[in-house]
């Protein structure tokens, strides 16, 4: 048995600070809504934590996702499992009303890893994945045009089976061209996980994550043998120095509690153990 653990993220970013205890607030209501399902297995409860926080208008996902050149919102999901290396992950989507669950509904059809655009949408409909009108998304135009970049949400779970999860979904950042798409749906670009050695996440400048492959070297150096918090801090560092770039993770190992680092004003996350 293993003792079950979860870390929810809210984005690393400039976040202004009178912002931040709302940020944390957000994040810590996310980590009540995944910690009730870590029954049901870590899968369940990091996507309901993301799922939720996908209704937080601060956080970049899902309602009050930053805006595009165009001023459309357009989002990315991914998730994946780490006992059989599952993964599903969703692009520039603007009519599904929670991307996380449609890329859960990608992971389980197993014919494809990602989807994008229209073609996710019409893959939605024919799963029966909610959908909406694209405006549900825009609370707050001009927060959503000029706000923080960078604002990815995840989260990595790990059950009393020793199965690991994570779940991230995010508006990509502000003012990005039509149709590009992050880190945040690709396994071991913004998401990893292996029931062998560990689960991680990342937030921030999606080009450089997917530039290094961060998320699978993280796990490639906790397959080596070093420890969660030196994982963390040790991706930062190579973040900075080779990509010149800012950002967060969140490492979940094989056992021992969960690990954040960031090089960033401010990075919201919570923990449950």
């Amino acid at each position: 048995m293993s003792r079950p653990a979860l870390i929810v993220h809210g984005g690393a970013g400039p976040v202004p600070v009178a912002e931040r205890p709302q940020r944390q607030a957000a994040v810590e209501r996310a980590l009540a809504a995944g910690w009730a399902l870590i029954g049901s297995g870590a899968l369940a409860a990091a996507v309901a934590a993301v799922r939720h926080l996908e209704d937080e208008p601060l956080l970049n996902a899902g309602i009050g996702a930053c805006l595009n050149l165009e001023g459309d919102v357009e989002l990315d999901a991914g998730v994946m499992e780490g006992s059989l290396l599952r993964a599903g992950g969703v692009g520039a989507v603007r009519d599904v009303r929670h991307p996380i669950d449609l890329a859960m509904e990608v992971m389980k059809d197993g014919r494809h890893v990602l989807l994008v655009g229209d073609g996710a949408s019409r893959f939605a409909r024919s799963h029966g994945v909610e959908l909406c009108d694209p405006s549900t998304f825009i609370i707050d135009r001009e927060r959503q045009q000029h706000g923080a970049e960078g604002d990815t949400v995840g989260a990595v779970a790990r059950d009393s089976e020793g199965h690991l999860a994570v779940a991230v979904s995010t508006g990509g950042v502000h003012n990005k061209w039509p149709g590009r798409i992050g880190d945040s749906p690709i396994p071991g670009a913004g998401m990893f996980a292996d029931d062998r050695f560990g689960a991680v996440c990342g937030t921030g400048q999606g080009e450089a994550f997917m530039r290094l492959g961060l998320a699978r070297l993280m796990v490639i150096e906790l397959e080596h043998g070093m420890d969660p918090a030196a994982v963390a801090n040790g991706a930062i560092a190579l973040l900075e120095s080779a990509m010149h770039a800012v950002g967060g993770v969140i490492v979940v190992g094989r056992e021992g509690s969960p690990q954040a680092a960031f090089n960033t004003p401010a990075m919201p996350f919570a923990v449950a153990e």
